[in-house]
């Protein structure tokens, strides 16, 4: 008989159950099967670690914020599109010994390295939001995620306003929908918060024009609209009719608002709220003679979708009250 040679390629030496190596499931006489192994790429990237801690075949310097990180130009290449860009030969870095990385704080830079050398990253409250500003600047998408996912399960009524405007600020727009969607859902905890306080005048109008305000009533927008500009009075109240153009004044009692209106320390905040008042009150009563009104109108009476409806029964005693 002729002899056996060594096992051809794609053939596993060790098939016992503790082997990493998975085969395809092969067909009786079958003389080929393609392998993968499970572990290669964690031993891989385990093994190019200790070379980078070991500074063995290192053949760049990254300067970052004046400490210095000897690096593998193949693995951050390879890791992130701003990398491969800065070492391509198109650019002037290209062929540098040392590389200045700007705008990143050396500490988590570190962080970030560990993380493209071992696949890992240690996240804290203190630490997220400066990972994924340098994250996202070095195009490390992953830990951008990563980052995203850790702000939701922390995310609460205290600092969903904080997150929202981190969000708008970076540019997540993912992250921002998602901030924002908490914010109309937990709106009643959210608007008597410092944080709803902090927000800008065009961030407050846009969360207050939105139909998906979980409120009760909808003096509960008016109330909030007011403590914002009642925080700086003096440098808010000139946004006074801009911000309160975003509540539906036909779904409120008159004689509560100029009853609020009353309580109003300053006065010509007062009066500009009065005037507003009667101007609301006014058009309200004959539609017709304003004709831009009488075009918002059917928005402006329409309780906001996620609002709680009541329902009254005439002649029961009964009030049901849902929420849709």
């Amino acid at each position: 008989g002729s002899s056996l040679g060594p096992p051809p390629v794609g053939h596993a030496r060790n098939t016992s159950p503790g082997s990493d190596a998975v085969a395809a499931m092969a067909t009786p006489g079958c003389e080929e099967a393609v392998l993968a192994s499970d572990c290669h790429a964690r031993q891989m990237l385990a093994q190019m670690n200790k070379l980078r801690l070991r500074t063995d075949f290192c053949d760049v310097s990254l300067n970052v914020g004046g400490q210095v990180f000897r690096v593998h130009r193949l693995v951050l290449a390879a890791s992130s599109p701003y990398f491969s860009a800065l070492f391509s030969g198109g650019m002037r870095e290209a062929d540098k010994d040392e590389v200045q990385i700007i705008g990143v704080d050396p500490a988590v830079f570190e962080s970030l390295l560990e993380f493209v050398y071992t696949g890992a990253i240690n996240i804290t409250v203190d630490n997220v939001q400066e990972l994924m500003v340098a994250a996202d600047m070095l195009h490390l998408n992953e830990v951008v995620s990563i980052c995203g996912e850790f702000l939701k399960s922390h995310m609460d009524s205290s600092n969903c306003v904080g997150i929202f405007q981190f969000s708008e600020q970076i540019g997540c727009l993912e992250m921002l929908e998602f901030t924002e969607n908490y914010i109309y859902v937990h709106f009643l905890e959210v608007c008597v918060t410092d944080e709803f306080r902090s927000l800008s005048k065009d961030q407050l109008v846009r969360l207050l024009r939105s139909e998906e305000l979980r409120i009760e009533d909808e003096y509960q927008v008016f109330t909030a609209a007011m403590d914002w500009v009642l925080q700086d009075v003096a440098k808010r109240k000139k946004h006074v009719v801009e911000v309160l153009e975003a509540v539906r004044f036909p779904l409120l009692s008159p004689q509560r608002l100029f009853k609020y209106i009353e309580g109003i320390t300053d006065f010509s905040l007062r009066v500009a709220l009065q005037t507003l008042l009667k101007e609301y009150t006014e058009v309200s009563k004959s539609p017709k003679e304003n004709k831009m009104y009488s075009q918002l109108q059917p928005a402006k009476m329409r309780p906001r979708r996620k609002a709680r409806k009541y329902l009254y029964a005439i002649g029961d005693l009964i009030t049901l009250s849902l929420r849709f």
